[in-house]
C-alpha cells in the first residue's frame, strides 16, 4: 500500500482485507463463480453493516462522505481475494444518489446502504421505436439490481430507477470467463414512462458524470489488488517449486520477469492514487481514464506471466492462480478497456479543462 495515502484509508484497506478474508476469501469466491447470482445476501448485510456501501455518499444524507482515494483503498484490498460481490457498482450508485441530491434518490440511497436493495449505474446504448430502449453489456445484474438508467438522447438528460423484474423489462445473460455475467436488457416504452424518475437536467448529467469515473477508478483500485495478491502467490510458490534441485526463484531470468511485474503493479498502483488525488478537480475524467487504461493492460500481463511461472498447474482448474486471471480479463474490460480509455483520455485531454 502506498506510503502517500490517508491514515483513514490505510484503516479502511485493512479493516476490508480482513473482513474479505475472514469471509471466505478466495475460496468464497471459487464456489460461487457458477451461481446464478454473485451476492450472497449474509455477506452483503455484513458490508451494509461495516458502512462499506456509503462510503461516497455525503454525511448528510447518511453515507460516510470519504474521498476517492479511500474508497480506492477499499477496492484494492476487496480485489486481493476477488471478492465477487459487486461493491464498485453499488458504491458508484450510491455516490450518485447522494450527488442527484433529490427526494426520490436520498430515499433510494437510503434503501442502497442498509444492504436492502442493490443500485447499479447503467446507461441506455440503443433506442429503436419498435423496441424500445435497450442497455449493452451490464455487469453484475440479478432479478434483485435495480437499475439507475441514464437516458442520453432526450432533453433534459435524466435519470430513471428500474426494477430488473418489473412488467416490460427483459433481460438475457452471457457468460463471462470468470462466472460473472454481462446482460443485455430492453425496457419498452411503457415501462420506462412509468419509471420513477430520479434524476433531470445538467446536475443529473455532471452526478453520472461522477458516477461513471468512480467505477473506472473502482475497477483500476481492484485490478492493483488482484494482480499484486496474483504476484505473491507466484512468489511463494516459486520459493518451494524446485527443478534440478534448485528452487525456481533462483533463476534469474524468472527474477527478472518477476522484477518487471513487481514494477509494473508498483506503477499501477502509484497512478492509481493520483488518479483519485485528482478525482475533484477538473482533470478527472483524463485521469482515470488513463489508470484504468493501464491496470486493464497491466493485470492482463501480470496475472498471465503468473500462471506461466507455475507451469502446467496454472492452467489446472484447480490451481488459484487461474482464477485471479479470469478475473482480470474480466474486470479489465468492464467500462471498456485499455483502447477504448486511450481514446476517452485523448477526446478528454482535447477539451479544455
Amino acid at each position: 500500500m502506498s506510503s502517500s495515502i490517508s491514515e483513514t484509508a490505510r484503516h479502511i484497506a485493512d479493516s476490508a482485507q480482513k473482513f474479505a478474508r475472514d469471509s471466505g476469501g478466495v475460496q468464497r469466491a471459487r464456489a460461487m463463480r457458477d451461481r446464478s447470482t454473485q451476492v450472497d445476501m449474509h455477506v452483503w448485510r455484513q458490508i451494509a453493516d461495516l458502512g462499506w456501501l456509503g462510503i461516497r455518499a455525503a454525511e448528510q444524507h447518511g453515507g460516510l462522505g470519504l474521498d476517492a482515494g479511500a474508497a480506492s483503498a477499499l477496492f484494492e484490498s476487496v480485489g486481493k481475494v476477488i471478492f465477487p460481490e459487486p461493491v464498485v457498482s453499488v458504491i458508484a450508485a450510491a455516490g450518485l444518489l447522494s450527488d442527484c441530491a433529490t427526494e426520490s434518490s436520498i430515499e433510494m440511497l437510503s434503501q442502497l446502504v442498509s444492504g436492502r436493495r442493490l443500485f447499479i449505474p447503467a446507461s441506455v446504448t440503443e433506442e429503436a421505436a419498435d423496441h424500445g430502449l435497450k442497455l449493452s453489456h451490464v455487469a453484475d445484474c440479478n432479478e434483485n439490481v435495480w437499475l439507475l438508467v441514464a437516458r442520453n438522447a432526450t432533453e433534459p438528460f435524466e435519470i430513471r430507477a428500474i426494477e430488473l423484474r418489473s412488467e416490460g423489462v427483459s433481460s438475457s445473460a452471457a457468460a463471462c470467463v470468470d462466472g460473472s455475467v454481462l446482460s443485455a436488457v430492453t425496457i419498452t416504452r411503457d415501462a420506462w414512462n412509468g419509471a420513477a424518475i430520479v434524476a433531470q437536467g445538467p446536475a443529473a448529467r455532471t452526478a453520472f458524470e461522477r458516477a461513471t469515473d468512480i467505477m473506472l477508478l473502482g475497477y483500476s483500485a481492484y485490478l492493483v489488488g488482484l494482480m499484486h495478491e496474483a504476484l505473491q502467490i507466484t512468489l511463494e510458490y516459486m520459493k518451494v517449486r524446485t527443478q534440478f534441485g534448485t528452487a525456481i526463484g533462483s533463476f534469474q531470468a524468472l527474477q527478472h520477469r518477476a522484477a518487471s511485474c513487481h514494477v509494473d503493479i508498483v506503477s499501477s498502483r502509484a497512478l492509481l492514487y493520483e488518479a483519485a488525488y485528482a478525482f475533484d478537480t477538473p482533470a478527472r475524467a483524463r485521469a482515470t481514464a488513463a489508470v484504468k487504461a493501464r491496470t486493464s493492460a497491466v493485470a492482463l500481463r501480470v496475472t498471465k506471466e503468473c500462471v506461466q511461472f507455475h507451469g502446467a498447474i496454472g492452467f489446472a482448474d484447480e490451481h488459484d492462480i487461474g482464477l485471479y486471471l479470469r478475473k482480470a480479463m474480466t474486470v479489465a474490460a468492464r467500462q471498456g478497456g485499455e483502447a477504448k480509455q486511450k481514446a476517452r483520455f485523448l477526446a478528454a485531454t482535447s477539451e479544455p479543462c
